[in-house]
């Protein structure tokens, strides 16, 4: 790397510690243990997309992978006020960015069966699994190695890189990140739904990432980059929030059967956790898992904004179904540029 080079990264990374300026979002130095997030003021017309109402949200126990995790989310379907698919082409989108043996980076093959089987029950008539990695690799080897490819070719379902699908371009005048237009996937933005199934992980830019930030891979490699440096400059807070809003996502799948603690979200390590996740609501769903891992969702820019311009996070708004947070909590261990923003400053190496 030439040091112009190493100067920009630089950059890039003192613009994300700074707390995303052009979010305006600070992390508050009353007190060492106050670590609320206060955010700039929304305009009216961001604060109205907030929904109304309160969210369901269903935490379900699954012991490992090996069991029928479908039959074990069908009794919960209604609880978690899912809606009918039928007759809609239905994405959905996994999280599968690395291959680390001994590292649960990605969704598991396990939990993205479950998700078409649950998909197709709700009526769908036409199935795509989809996913654009947020650095440049052989998609078609990840598939391979994370064992999602031969499920899917088993079960007949198409597989789309959304990095180098067509793009479209979608308005986005009244946004956080400043980008207008932002360019999606044609399969994203001609899909009558789409699903969200994320890996519950560790993240050293934001915390921990879960059914909002998994959505960054709907941005299009082949417009924003690898490892989409572009929207890391706009603030990725600030671009969780608009990707959430253009997209808008019917529901989230969770995978927490086995989650991810430390350095991550790619090198941190494996948590046996046993459940999912289910709901309408992301923010909802991500507030909640937040809370699971001991985080406190007001910490964290991009879920504080959550709850202002797209659903609920405080516990107060959120019916919790199945299993309670208090029975599956457990302290994550944090990524050390959680408390440490000046080594997220310096840092040159990280994933997206």
């Amino acid at each position: 790397m030439s040091k112009k080079e190493n100067i920009g990264r630089r950059e890039i990374l003192k613009t994300m510690a700074a707390g995303l300026a052009l979010g305006g979002c600070s992390s508050s130095s009353k007190a060492s243990d106050d670590r609320t997030v206060h955010l700039s003021e929304a305009t009216p017309t961001q604060l109205a997309r907030k929904i109304k109402g309160r969210s369901s949200v269903a935490i379900i126990k699954v012991a490992s992978y090996e069991e029928d995790i479908f039959a074990h989310i069908k009794p919960f379907i209604k609880l978690a006020t899912l809606p009918s698919l039928q007759g809609q082409t239905v994405v959905i989108k996994p999280n599968i960015v690395e291959i680390q043996p001994g590292h649960p980076i990605t969704t598991n093959p396990a939990m993205v069966k479950a998700a078409i089987e649950l998909v197709d029950y709700l009526g769908a008539k036409k199935i795509i699994v989809a996913e654009g990695p947020g650095h440049m690799r052989d998609t078609e080897l990840l598939l391979l190695q994370s064992g999602i490819g031969p499920l899917l070719e088993k079960m007949g379902i198409p597989f789309c890189d959304l990095n180098l699908d067509d793009v479209v371009a979608k308005a986005n005048p009244d946004n956080f990140s400043g980008l207008d237009p932002v360019w999606l996937p044609e399969t994203i933005a001609t899909a009558d739904a789409v699903i969200s199934l994320p890996k519950m992980k560790t993240h050293h830019w934001v915390g921990m990432t879960c059914s909002m930030k998994n959505l960054f891979g709907t941005f299009p490699g082949r417009k924003y980059g690898w490892p989409k440096n572009t929207l890391h400059l706009h603030g990725i807070p600030n671009c969780v929030i608009d990707i959430n809003q253009l997209v808008k996502p019917k529901f989230a799948l969770v995978d927490a059967i086995v989650a991810m603690e430390g350095d991550g979200p790619i090198a941190g390590t494996g948590v046996d956790t046993g459940y999912v996740v289910l709901g309408c609501d992301l923010a909802a769903v991500d507030a909640t898992c937040a809370r699971a891992m001991n985080f406190k969702p007001q910490e964290m820019t991009y879920i504080a904004r959550a709850g202002q311009v797209l659903g609920n996070i405080d516990e107060k708004d959120i019916d919790v179904h199945g299993a309670s947070v208090a029975e599956v909590k457990r302290d994550f261990t944090k990524p050390i540029t959680y408390y440490n923003k000046q080594l997220l400053a310096e840092s040159a190496n990280s994933g997206s």
